[in-house]
């Protein structure tokens, strides 16, 4: 099972805002970056990631990411409270 330790930085440029992701499994640690509206590709680079047999990554660890990716999106008017 990976651990996933998240947080945003307070440092904003320009409305975007710093992300930082651990995830951890067994030795492995990946750390992972990205401003807010990049969401898209650091979800891109974690498939790639999943579909590598050669990265010991797998569906699951790119699904818990995307999962906290989308915990730092902004609530859109369809998204209830």
């Amino acid at each position: 099972m990976a651990d996933i330790d998240s947080g945003t930085s307070a440092s904003h440029s320009r409305d975007r805002t710093r992300h930082r992701m651990v995830l951890k499994k067994g030795e492995h640690s990946w750390q992972l970056r990205w401003d807010s509206g990049d969401e898209e590709m650091l979800v891109s680079t974690v498939s790639d990631m999943a579909a590598d047999d050669q990265v010991d990554f797998d569906w699951f660890d790119a699904a818990m990411v995307r999962h906290q990716i989308a915990n730092t999106l902004p609530p859109t008017p369809d998204t209830p409270e």
